[in-house]
Formats: C-alpha cells, structure tokens, sequence
C-alpha cells in the first residue's frame, strides 16, 4: 500500500506541470492609444544613435542619383527606413535606426552582399522611429466607442 501511495504521490506533481507556460496580459486598447498620443506630441524627440550609410555622392546628377538609390533600397529591404539628406557637399542615403553599434554592425554585415562599400555612421534618431508605434486605426475607434458609451453612463 505503501509503495502504491509513494508512486501515486510522485507521479501526480507531473500531470500539472508541463515544459511551456505562457503568460497573457490583459491591457486596456486605450492605453497603446495614450503611449501613441503621447509619441505624437514628444515627436521631435531624439536621441544619439547609429545609421548604416549606403550612398554619398557630390556634383549636378547627386540628388537625383540619391533618390534613386533610395528608392532601390526600399525596394529590397521594404522593413528598414531609409534616409535621404544634404550636407554640403554631399547628398547621403543613411538607413536603419539603431541605438547601438552593435546593432548596426550586425545589421550591415546584412547588406554587404549588396552595399559593399556600406559604413556604420553616428546619427541622431527620433525616438518615435526607434519605437516604430502605430497603433491601428481600430484601436481610435474602440476608444472613441468606449468615451460615449462612458458618456451615457
């Protein structure tokens, strides 16, 4: 009897356990709608970081010459944001936003297959780039709906 109870007390610890957990946060939509709102209003807010240069050029044909090679990369790499700027006397393509070089030299061993004369560059970043929050149009909705039905209370 005894060794009947000694496994059953063994085994029964293991038929509630399992190797995965999960865990689910319940969360309010109308608290990604705030964070955005607040992004929105604190927009020009930036911060140092690092770009991955791609482009620089000088003479009559650079800006143009720049647009497109913005525009081919965009083509490529749809998920990374691309820059086009002007600093006398040079028009640049800088791509990615990253808070670290680190970050940006893993991302350029990426694109060396294609940009082989790429270079990590020190840049300043928006924040809202580097948090990359766009909360869908839904959400406005959803607290829209919820305020006037708070309204008829």
């Amino acid at each position: 009897m005894r060794k009947i109870l000694l496994t059953f007390w063994c085994i029964l610890p293991l038929l509630g356990l399992s190797t995965e957990s999960s865990v689910n946060f319940l969360q309010d939509p109308r608290v990604d709608v705030l964070l955005h709102r607040n992004l929105e209003s604190n927009r020009s807010v930036t911060v140092e970081g690092f770009r991955i240069n791609i482009f620089f050029q000088s003479g009559n044909l650079s800006r143009s010459n720049a647009l497109a090679a913005q525009t081919t990369f965009s083509e490529r790499f749809p998920d990374i944001k691309s820059y086009v700027s002007f600093e006398e006397p040079y028009f640049r393509v800088n791509v990615g936003n990253f808070r670290t070089r680190l970050e940006a030299v893993a991302a350029l061993e990426n694109l060396r297959g294609v940009y082989p004369q790429a270079f990590v560059v020190r840049d300043v970043l928006n924040v809202i780039d580097l948090l990359q929050l766009q909360p869908e149009q839904e959400d406005d909705d959803e607290y829209n709906d919820e305020e006037s039905d708070n309204d008829n209370l």
